[in-house]
């Protein structure tokens, strides 16, 4: 009876995130069970961190928008004349009853109230099988922290915004209780849960199970993203190096490297959201945002073109398409080419973590380990580059072009526009806004209507 239960609730877990439009302090039926029955067994355990990942595969969350989102957002996309799907987003036009802008506050809390069931399970697990129940709450641990981590990016202003980073964030949600109305919580307090839910998670996670699975090495390298987003740059490269070090994964060649964007679990992929023929998407995946078997929205900037250097096998990623033709250029983005079953959404994979460490090496004095590192991904890409030979200023500037290069249309640019406190430039822009001078409040998500209609505490960001 049992498992029955523990299947039934699993099952309305799933069914819940795609077809409940409720907010997220009223979600019904998984989240709301009392703890003890809806976990006592390791099988529940099992069945309620899959749940988690299940609520990760939304078009409203890794399938496709959390990722879409800050790359329109950025100069790295531009619309095709035919877009009209994130078109508000694109145009810095979005306003506060957006669907997607509720689509993804919605999911994404969903997917935090199904880790707080398995973080806050008390159930009696036999000795025999307590590495697994550790290892599975290491993932939910691992799943909230990147799930405020995500929101705080989207709805708030970026680490190092504010003196304290005093500026609202988002509510930090560790317990369900469907009579709650939180308040935002600031930015220092969501990236002090955040480092808090990851530094447990690294303590219990004990297995490698793939990289559609939650690692102890996909948790430090994510942790190291933090660091680096909020300037702690010896512990990020101190994270960056463990990652490296451990010899679990290695980058990609350069004759592989296109084609591993067509399958998952690439040597290099660290944690990935994965699909199937029949677990996907289907015409809500992201790839189709940018191929012409799908919608054909957005294409790539001619700014970011200009950078990849001739016989770079980043050129590759794109596909030449002889309908475009003028402003629009001829290519397609081609990174996420199967048109039928969805292509995996990389969360963060080994490439990052290797210019992680540049980034904070170079920040911290030691400039020939970032050159290193540095290099070993523009010559991967371009076998007969010379080695990188900048410094200062300079050697960070490089390495910032090389991000916004190796993790093109991996939902980043916005985020590291946002946390270097650079201005967003779009030249030959099809676009209806083409400049924002930073500081904007443009940068940001509106928090969704329906959120604060039902929820006397929340607060509006400015300007919306």
């Amino acid at each position: 009876m049992k498992s029955i239960k523990i299947n039934i609730l699993a099952l309305a877990a799933l069914f819940s995130l795609f077809s409940c439009k409720e907010e997220f302090l009223e979600l019904e039926p998984y989240q709301s069970v009392d703890l003890e029955s809806a976990i006592e067994t390791i099988d529940g355990y099992k069945a309620a961190v899959l749940g988690t990942y299940s609520g990760m595969q939304s078009s409203n969350y890794y399938g496709r928008y959390f990722i879409l989102v800050p790359d329109v957002m950025s100069d790295n996309v531009k619309q095709n004349s035919q877009a009209n799907r994130a078109a508000l987003q694109s145009d810095f036009n979005v306003v506060a009853n957006d669907g997607i802008v509720s689509g993804m506050w919605n999911t994404i809390y969903n997917v935090i109230a199904r880790a707080n069931t398995v973080i806050n399970a008390d159930a009696e697990i036999p000795d025999a099988v307590a590495d697994d129940r550790d290892q599975l709450v290491g993932e939910a641990y691992t799943i909230r922290a990147l799930a405020h981590f995500d929101l705080v990016r989207i709805y708030a202003q970026h680490y190092g915004y504010a003196s304290g980073n005093s500026q609202e964030g988002v509510p930090i949600v560790t317990v369900f209780d469907k009579d709650s109305r939180p308040r935002r919580n600031t930015v220092a307090e969501v990236y002090s849960q955040v480092v808090s839910d990851l530094t447990q998670a690294i303590s219990l996670l004990n297995m490698d199970l793939g990289s559609a699975r939650i690692s102890q090495n996909a948790a430090k390298a994510l942790l190291a993203r933090v660091y680096l987003y909020m300037g702690e740059y010896g512990l990020a490269k101190s994270l960056a190096d463990e990652v490296i070090n451990s010899g679990d994964y290695e980058l990609l060649s350069n004759s592989a490297y296109v084609d591993a964007w067509s399958n998952g679990g690439s040597p290099e992929s660290i944690f990935e959201i994965a699909f199937n023929e029949v677990d996907n998407n289907g015409s809500d995946a992201l790839g189709r945002m940018y191929i012409v078997n799908g919608y054909g929205d957005y294409l790539p900037a001619g700014d970011l073109l200009d950078l990849i250097p001739e016989g770079d096998v980043r050129w590759g990623l794109f596909k030449e398409d002889t309908n475009l033709s003028g402003e629009y250029g001829t290519l397609r983005v081609d990174k996420y080419p199967n048109p039928s079953v969805q292509n995996n959404t990389p969360v963060i994979r080994l490439s990052e973590v290797y210019l992680i460490r540049a980034e904070a090496s170079a920040r911290t004095g030691d400039e020939d380990g970032a050159r290193a590192d540095l290099d070993a991904i523009r010559m991967r890409a371009l076998p007969t580059a010379e080695a990188t030979t900048a410094g200062g200023d300079d050697l960070i500037d490089a390495i910032l072009t090389e991000r916004r290069i190796e993790l093109m249309f991996e939902g980043q640019r916005l985020w590291d526009l946002m946390r270097t406190k650079q201005d967003l430039v779009r030249n030959n822009c099809t676009n209806s806004v083409c400049e924002l001078t930073y500081p904007s409040d443009r940068f940001i998500s509106p928090i969704p209507q329906s959120e604060l209609d039902a929820n006397e505490n929340m607060t509006q960001n400015p300007s919306y």
